[in-house]
């Protein structure tokens, strides 16, 4: 009942985004030509079906109409970038094909803009009521989590995270899921028939986390609930490495499972490259007097060097110099000795939030991040990236773990999941995880998030 429930309002979302492009392209119109009886009666329709068709497919594919319990707001606004690009592309592309030239192309800009705009806010209107009533106790789904202690992240995300919408019914595990969660939720024994608990209670998904699984154990469950329409998910540390990651390759006539632990879309690879090229040339000629200021600022207030450039370590071990903007003091490298027993990180690196060796105006770049500016240039040259694994310096590589060392298989980057997720406060295996989950879960999608709050980072000037 719903998931019926769900399917009419997706349909019903559907078609309210077609309607919002409807909208959008009437008011360009309006906005450029100055009324709405510009268009032939034949070619309004022409278009406004064309309008139809494309963005309810866009909407389906980009999955804009779904209503997603746990879907940040930054990847709602890079779908709608993405239905709007593709669909005002389709769109100028019917204006080719059917010969209406007297439309020309800027109003498609305006529309644009303005389908973006209104469709954005309305996806966020609609996503914030739903979240609203979920906490309320409406539009919730019931689950059962049957797990080992590898379960307790997801239990305590459903917990803290009540806008999702789902409701833990109860919980089948050990003894130190009991200890940990029985005062508030049911803790049912490992040996509890599943197939039972679903007939008598109401039970919308059934979802498996533990570390080490038993075939016959996940193929009775999943039969279970494919008995009674019950949605099954599970989890698996191996999913990390399947993910995205696996394909058949085959030699000859013999097929290979393969698993890749970096991404392998060529066609988002290229994408990504394109947009760091053009990115960093038209960042670097815009910011230029950015650039100049920023070097009298540091010549006025300490007397050295503009640019400070050290050896890192890029792509599977090549070395290259990375730049920056100087922000300690020029003898810094030779006084970090004698402050190596205040370094406030563990592992191999050094960082210390009262830095004594950083600058005034140092501290200044440091908290906005600015002192990054002049790696667009090692993103020019090929050596880094915007998005990706911070470059580290050789002594650090020397002194990773064997696993650690994976985090080199993906270009570096300017900016990282570490950077935007509290830099000096996160431990640093900590930090290397994070690098690998970036390396393992890589897509467009996700460094487009990662650029969105880089620059949110950047405003609220709260870098070290």
């Amino acid at each position: 009942m719903i998931r019926e429930k769900e399917s009419v309002v997706n349909n019903f979302l559907a078609f309210v985004e077609v309607a919002i492009a409807w909208i959008s392209f009437n008011l360009s119109l309006f906005l450029y030509f100055g009324h709405f009886s510009f268009l032939r009666y034949k070619d309004s329709i022409i278009l406004h079906l064309i309008i139809a068709f494309v963005w309810f497919a866009l909407g389906k594919y980009f999955r804009l109409a779904q209503l997603h319990r746990s879907r940040p707001y930054s990847a709602i606004l890079f779908n709608c970038v993405a239905l709007v690009l593709s669909g005002t592309s389709l769109l100028g592309l019917a204006v080719l094909v059917f010969d209406l030239y007297y439309v020309g192309f800027d109003p498609l800009i305006y529309f644009g803009f303005i389908n973006l705009t209104l469709m954005f806010a309305f996806k966020i209107m609609v996503f914030a009521s739903f979240k609203r009533a979920r906490v309320h106790g409406r539009n919730t789904r019931a689950i059962v989590i049957i797990g080992d202690y590898t379960a307790t992240s997801f239990i305590e995300q459903i917990l803290k995270y009540k806008e999702w919408g789902y409701k833990i019914v109860s919980i089948i595990g050990n003894g130190d899921l009991s200890q940990m969660y029985g005062d508030i939720i049911p803790v049912l024994s490992p040996d509890t028939d599943v197939a039972k608990l679903l007939e008598d209670k109401t039970i919308d998904e059934v979802v498996f986390i533990k570390d080490k699984m038993s075939v016959e154990e996940v193929e009775d469950i999943t039969h279970a609930c494919s008995e009674v329409g019950v949605i099954f998910r599970m989890y698996s540390p191996f999913f990390n490495k399947l993910k995205s990651k696996a394909h058949i390759h085959h030699y000859n006539t013999m097929p290979l499972l393969t698993i890749a632990n970096t991404p392998t879309d060529y066609l988002a690879m290229r994408v990504k490259a394109i947009f760091d090229f053009v990115f960093s040339l038209v960042l670097i000629v815009l910011a230029s007097p950015v650039f100049v200021l920023i070097s009298i600022l540091i010549v006025l207030t300490d007397r050295g060097p503009v640019f400070f450039k050290q050896k890192r370590v890029g792509l599977r071990g090549r070395k290259f110099y990375a730049f920056k903007f100087r922000t300690m003091v020029t003898n810094a490298e030779e006084l970090k000795s004698k402050l190596m027993e205040d370094n406030e990180m563990d592992g191999p690196v050094f960082k210390m939030k009262k830095d004594p060796r950083i600058t005034k105006i140092g501290r200044f770049l440091r908290k906005t991040s600015l002192d990054e500016l002049p790696q667009f240039f090692n993103v020019l040259m090929g050596d880094m990236s915007i998005v990706g694994p911070r470059p580290p310096v050789p002594q650090e590589v020397k002194e990773y773990e064997r696993w650690q060392l994976r985090r080199l298989s993906m270009k570096p980057g300017i900016t990282c999941t570490w950077q935007v997720s509290g830099r000096n406060d996160i431990p640093f295996e900590e930090w290397m995880k994070m690098d690998l989950d970036y390396i393992d879960n890589w897509s467009l999608k996700l460094d487009f998030v990662i650029f969105l709050k880089t620059i949110r980072t950047m405003i609220l000037a709260d870098g070290h």
